[in-house]
């Protein structure tokens, strides 16, 4: 499983266009300073498609309106059952994720979830996908692989173990100067293909975007209500803060800390999104072994959650050493087996093709000479994107893409568009003494104090900020307190990778009376991730009678985990003492 990652070109299309018609093209002539045009001019998004699409026009600067306006592109699926409640907006996460792609991937089994009685609609924010002002730093892969020159933001940190090795951290921290020139240059590569963009973008930004939209459809100061996921609870907090009288039915799922996203320097939230990131890898190894290697390809025989964890931290070092003894010509490295790790533990249900593709790597190392070179995925952005995938069982067998692999064809696109560095700096702090130094210090510090396996992990849009050129010009930065209008949904899981439940607790206890929160018991990142009756049941009794469950609840999972094994069901049962503060159920197989 990889993030969704398309061109941050206007011209690149990720849905059939209908009859010809484009449902996302500007008017001819269109100018950002001219006047804004007035509602939505719906159109099926594709052909015999009950999705509607179209796009809506904002100010750029709500506090000044000379600065001219943005254009959204935005997707609606209508409510099917009467009477209708509302309209009901989403958001994916990123930040950088698409809307629209997610109303079209997932915008019924939402619908299905809310009881059919919500228009469910959603938008791409400001300098994502089709989305105005766009945000784009190259015109071409090669143009970008030349940039970055096989640097640290390009290739991933090549460490074995936890920063162990002198020579490691010695050849590490070598590349401060270099990596530091490149964060400086890499804003003004960004400013000079998007000029006038980057200040427009950000979170108050949207917050405010979706309250436009919502007065476009449901008529001016209703009660807004929405559903966001990772990064898009960032969205939601801001918006039950920033207007606590127009809050309807929210939800918060997969929760990310504001007071740290708004008010620290932008790296130190690394530490707290991978504060269980080792705790759901325990998850996979225990899971893995119950299964064993009929089931989990790299499973060793007569495997326990030691056995299956040292191979894979085995393979680690074995990728590690084949790079050190390769070069940079290397077709596998360390960072390539942590990205692909810890991106395949968002979804459980997709843990298999995980153990697969981490089967398919170490065979690879077996005879680098002859072998082909393993499909790898991107190098992450790991903190808050969410896998639109479906928590259900797949082909174990996954294809897996390199966005590396043409990366020097002239005709290539870049393999980023930046927007998950520009919205994530354009809300960061800016503290002045921050250094490229300091991050490499506290990339060294979580890996030895919080995540042995992932703390070397290069890819979070933090570690950009402290040289990023430009913040928004709208900063909300709290209190995150307030009392709000209509009670609110916070869910987290208990091992979530990306967006610990510590999180979500902060924000539920600092919202207080205003808040409940539910701990789903289980794996991934956010509620969606594994199957809980009890969690979409919670969902849709909130959604439709405005019903929330009893403060602090709990939801167990009935998510299969290494389908065809008698034993997979019962793995997170086997690793609850380990891994939980308490066992909780899981159904046996039929």
């Amino acid at each position: 499983m990889r993030f969704f990652s398309y061109s941050a070109f206007l011209g690149a299309s990720f849905i059939k266009i209908a009859h010809g018609v484009d449902p996302f093209a500007l008017p001819h002539g269109y100018h950002y300073l001219a006047s804004r045009a007035l509602g939505i001019v719906w159109k099926p998004c594709e052909d015999d498609s009950p999705y509607e699409c179209g796009r809506f026009e904002v100010p750029l600067d709500y506090q000044n309106d000379t600065t001219g306006k943005a254009s959204l592109a935005v997707a609606r699926l209508r409510a099917t059952q009467p009477p209708k409640l509302g309209t009901l907006f989403l958001n994916p996460g990123g930040p950088g994720e698409s809307g629209v792609e997610m109303i079209l991937k997932r915008g019924k089994g939402i619908m299905d979830t809310a009881g059919g009685k919500y228009d469910v609609v959603s938008w791409d924010p400001r300098g994502v996908e089709r989305s105005t002002p766009q945000i784009g730093c190259f015109q071409t892969g090669a143009q970008e692989s030349k940039f970055w020159n096989n640097t640290i933001p390009h290739t991933g940190i090549e460490a074995r173990g936890n920063f162990t090795d002198p020579s490691d951290l010695a050849a590490f921290y070598d590349q401060v100067p270099q990596v530091d020139f490149l964060l400086k240059e890499i804003g003004k590569q960004c400013i000079s293909m998007s000029p006038n963009t980057l200040q427009y973008v950000g979170t108050a930004a949207a917050v405010r975007d979706m309250l436009s939209l919502s007065d476009y459809l449901e008529g001016p100061n209703k009660p807004v209500n929405f559903w966001g996921f990772s990064y898009g609870t960032v969205i939601g907090i801001y918006f039950v803060n920033m207007f606590p009288d127009r809050v309807g039915r929210v939800v918060l799922d997969g929760v990310v800390d504001p007071e740290i996203w708004a008010n620290r320097p932008a790296h130190e939230l690394w530490n707290r999104t991978i504060d269980s990131a080792d705790q759901t890898f325990e998850g996979f190894v225990s899971a893995c072994a119950a299964a064993g290697p009929s089931s989990c390809a790299i499973a060793p025989k007569n495997p326990t959650p030691a056995s299956v964890k040292k191979r894979i931290l085995q393979l680690i070092d074995r990728a590690y050493d084949y790079r050190k003894s390769v070069g940079p010509a290397a077709q596998l490295n360390s960072a390539d087996v942590r990205h692909l790790l810890y991106n395949g533990l968002y979804i459980p249900a997709r843990w298999p093709n995980l153990a697969w593709d981490l089967k398919n790597m170490s065979n690879y190392l077996d005879n680098p000479q002859t072998s082909r070179p393993p499909k790898k995925r991107s190098p992450a952005r790991p903190r808050t994107r969410v896998h639109w995938g479906h928590a259900n069982n797949e082909s174990p067998r996954s294809e897996v893409s390199d966005d590396r692999s043409n990366a020097n064809q002239n005709n290539d696109p870049p393999r980023n568009d930046y927007t998950f560095q520009s919205i994530t700096c354009a809300d960061a702090a800016d503290p002045a003494n921050v250094t490229t130094k300091a991050v490499f210090d506290s990339l060294v510090d979580s890996a030895r104090t919080v995540s042995p396996v992932f703390g070397e992990l290069w890819g979070d849009a933090g570690f950009y900020c402290h040289r990023w050129p430009a913040r928004a010009v709208e900063r909300f930065t709290g209190p995150f307190n307030k009392t709000l209008s209509n009670k609110i949904l916070v869910i987290g899981n208990e091992a979530d990778p990306s967006t610990p439940f510590s999180s979500a607790k902060i924000v539920a206890d600092a919202l207080g009376d205003s808040a409940v929160l539910i701990k789903q018991e289980g794996f991934g990142h956010v509620s969606l991730a594994i199957i809980s009756d009890c969690t979409l049941g919670a969902l849709t009794a909130y959604f439709l009678n405005n019903t929330l469950p009893s403060a602090k609840k709990r939801c167990g999972s009935n998510q299969v985990l290494f389908p065809g094994a008698i034993k997979s069901r019962l793995a997170v049962r086997a690793a609850g003492a380990k891994i939980f503060n308490s066992p909780w159920p899981v159904p046996e197989l039929n």
